[in-house]
């Protein structure tokens, strides 16, 4: 079994005081509210904006030939404001760009768009973002186009998250902003870095531009064409502000195919180039050929079963953790992912500080079946409907099935695709439903699975406000060792109450051409850098 080591994934320390110049990895090449809109439906051909060629901004050179890579599903949107989709975030980071952005490998939030920034109080920021960056559409971007950005993911739901850690912004020149967190906030910069808060051009904003048709953005890649179910079409953004990130490929390329099988024979016979999710079995038969490079990187995401507490099912504390008692995840982890990955029971990915066993359920099926009866809870009265939007997820719900039936609860498995996976949990028109937990930085998902107050609805749709009050403490408190204190303390709670079901923490494995360098993957499929990947000849 390939196990994941604990990373030690430190969060932010301290927002210090002092003015500090941009440090991302630029020509790195070795590893390192209204309502929200309808759910963008792709066209057959969509026809995005051609650029003005800028006069200040010289020609990249370079960007050549083209790569295929395959994919299990499609986007949920096209909008990075419009979505909090896991699977949905790598296509926002290819036509558009944030203030801040994680590092590929340490996922720390670095400078992007930001030339300079200084805390000016513990609660103020002035940021100033490069001068000469240009949108697909030929305008340059200023102050102005951050500020609309910022006030156009404030309105939306899907987003709203990530704008928590602020209250305000004020345009200060024509390239810097002052943004106030209200108090102190631990997960500022970590929000910035985040799809939700890429910068798009005011005038598109304020015309009423169609970005779900349409995405432009600053990024190194611009949208061709979306067909609906087939693939998705990008070519390279020549005029990229940043001339040592150009994308080295001049068009790419996803392809859908839901099939892990499909997918391989696809690499196989050279109809994709990429794959993005090795079917498992297959991952053996790849290795050993020299046509194929196989890439697999320990990653901090973690796969849980959200379960909605507004169910009769789970709303009870007490049938949560029988559930939980009741299932084996180190055979989870054996049966349906062929031992690629590291099996956990803790609420919070036992990656990062913070993290506790402290009040874990353990496995103990008849102990499960004592806590219902002391409880006078009816097995049967429990038994739910299980959504698996993917085959890992497929075979992990049979083997829950199993498991669970030998406690007297019977499980229904529903198949559907990410992106309806994604908007039926945010609806809440469901009882329990696999997915994936993707965010490098934890304060950001600590939001989306446990607060559930604010105006903000947790993806288990619960609200516990003694775990709520313990996290918005923790985002409040600046000082590391004393957040993190909070945090297991947080993390006890969640255990105790059981707010959701772990699996297991995720092996990344892609598959790729041999002739082809891919220098700055990722243990999480959001955030690596596809502007860097080319090929050798």
């Amino acid at each position: 079994m390939k196990k994941i080591s604990i990373l030690s994934i430190a969060l932010i320390c301290v927002l210090a005081l002092g003015t500090f110049v941009a440090c991302d990895t630029a020509g790195q090449q070795t590893p390192e509210t209204a309502p929200p809109a309808p759910q963008a439906t792709a066209p057959a051909q969509a026809t995005p904006a051609t650029p003005a060629a800028p006069v200040d901004v010289p020609q990249a050179q370079g960007p050549s030939g083209s790569i295929t890579i395959a994919i299990p599903t499609e986007p949920v949107s096209l909008i990075p404001a419009r979505h909090n989709s896991t699977p949905t975030i790598p296509f926002m980071f290819l036509t558009h760009n944030r203030l801040f952005q994680q590092h590929h490998e340490t996922f720390e939030p670095i400078p992007y768009l930001v030339s300079e920034w200084q805390a000016l109080s513990d609660t103020l920021f002035e940021f100033t973002i490069h001068e000469g960056i240009m949108f697909h559409n030929g305008e340059e971007m200023t102050a102005e186009d951050v500020v609309a950005s910022w006030y156009f993911v404030r309105e939306t739901p899907d987003a709203r998250g990530v704008h928590l850690s602020a209250v305000s912004i004020e345009q200060t020149g024509s390239h810097t902003v002052v943004v106030d967190t209200g108090e102190p906030n631990a997960t500022f910069l970590v929000d910035l870095a985040s799809h939700g808060n890429s910068i798009l051009p005011a005038s598109l904003i304020n015309s009423g531009h169609d970005f779900a048709v349409n995405p432009v953005g600053s990024g190194p890649f611009i949208f061709e064409e979306w067909r609906a179910g087939d693939h998705l079409r990008y070519t390279a953004f020549p005029y990229y502000w940043n001339t040592d990130r150009v994308a080295y490929i001049a068009e790419l390329t996803y392809r859908v195919i839901p099939e892990g099988a499909s997918r391989t024979i696809a690499l196989q016979t050279g109809e994709v180039d990429f794959i993005e999710a090795v079917a498992l079995p297959d991952v053996g038969r790849l290795q050993d050929d020299a046509n194929f490079t196989i890439s697999m990187i320990d990653s901090p995401a973690l796969n849980i079963i959200n379960l909605n507490h507004q169910t009769p099912q789970f709303s009870s504390v007490y049938a949560r953790r029988a559930i939980q008692m009741a299932i084996d995840t180190e055979v989870i982890v054996a049966a349906a992912y062929d031992g690629f990955g590291l099996p956990t029971r803790s609420q919070f990915p036992r990656v990062f500080a913070g993290s506790t066993y402290n009040g874990v359920m353990p496995f103990d099926p008849e102990g499960a079946k004592a806590l219902l009866a002391e409880h006078n809870i009816d097995p049967s009265s429990l038994d739910f409907e299980i959504i698996a939007c993917n085959e890992g997820f497929r075979r992990a719900a049979e083997i829950v099935q199993a498991q669970l039936s030998e406690i007297g609860i019977s499980v229904s498995i529903i198949q559907m695709d990410a992106a309806a996976r994604f908007s039926t949990v945010t609806e809440g028109n469901f009882e329990a439903a696999f997915g994936p937990w993707g965010a490098g930085w934890l304060e950001s998902i600590l939001r989306a699975q446990f607060v559930g107050e604010g105006g903000l609805v947790s993806r288990n749709h619960m609200n516990n406000p003694e775990l709520s009050q313990l996290l918005l403490s923790g985002f409040a408190t600046i000082d590391f060792d004393s957040r993190i204190a909070i945090y297991e303390e947080a993390s006890r709670v969640a255990n105790e109450y059981v707010v959701l079901i772990p699996s297991h923490l995720d092996v990344t494995i892609r598959a790729f051409n041999a002739n082809i360098t891919a220098p700055e993957l990722s243990g999480l499929s959001t955030i690596w850098n596809v502007n860097t990947i080319r090929w050798n000849n």
